[in-house]
């Protein structure tokens, strides 16, 4: 089932991008299809490439898939998605917009997650990612809203994409919140020594 006006289903890259000089950075998404030819290029800010970023860790971490059947208290709220067809895709265009909100879930399958990425919207990008974006009704997850686009990856693809985004995050100036929080958690900056490089 496709929730968002696109789907790519299962997309071969995900590759998080920065352009510009530090302090001045813009970040942004390529999405490959591999498959077809549909591909995206994404415009978001460096706080949604962190949030989703640590979304991503946090459920790599937890692997919430295996607290599928528990209570939702249990396994943190995360939504499944069941239906193998969202893997395929439907859709063969070439996109390009600014991602005003996210949501994240898991699946189709254990091995599998999905990303929906909505148009800009008027909000804060503190506000941005949305892990919960979803209403359950009779056991499936629907995302609140229609995304633009959804992409499912692999679950070690996506450990990939949550290391080389960290990284992205922390290779800035090092002054802001997020370039801090980015570079303990890529484990550039260790806390337990009093923030000092590890060598």
């Amino acid at each position: 089932m496709d929730w968002a006006e696109h789907n790519f289903g299962l997309v071969e890259g995900v590759e998080p991008e920065s352009l510009g000089v530090p302090g001045k950075r813009v970040f942004r998404l390529l999405i490959d299809d591999g498959a077809s030819s549909a591909a995206a290029t994404l415009w978001l800010e460096k706080e949604q490439l962190y949030g989703l970023s640590m979304a991503v860790k946090s459920l790599l971490e937890n692997e919430p898939w295996d607290k599928k059947d528990e209570d939702p208290e249990a396994r943190g709220e995360v939504p499944f998605l069941e239906d193998p067809e969202i893997l395929e895709g439907s859709s063969h265009e070439v996109l390009e917009f600014k991602v005003g909100r996210l949501a994240l879930a898991v699946g189709p399958g254990r091995g599998h997650l999905t990303i929906f990425f909505h148009d800009e919207l008027e909000e804060s990008p503190e506000e941005s990612f949305v892990e919960e974006d979803f209403d359950e009704e009779e056991g499936e997850a629907e995302p609140a809203g229609r995304p633009r686009l959804q992409i499912s990856m692999k679950v070690d693809q996506s450990e990939g994409f949550m290391k080389k985004s960290l990284d992205l995050c922390a290779s800035g100036r090092g002054v802001d919140a997020v370039s801090r929080q980015a570079m303990v958690a890529s484990g550039k900056v260790d806390p337990h020594t009093n923030g000092h490089f590890k060598h």
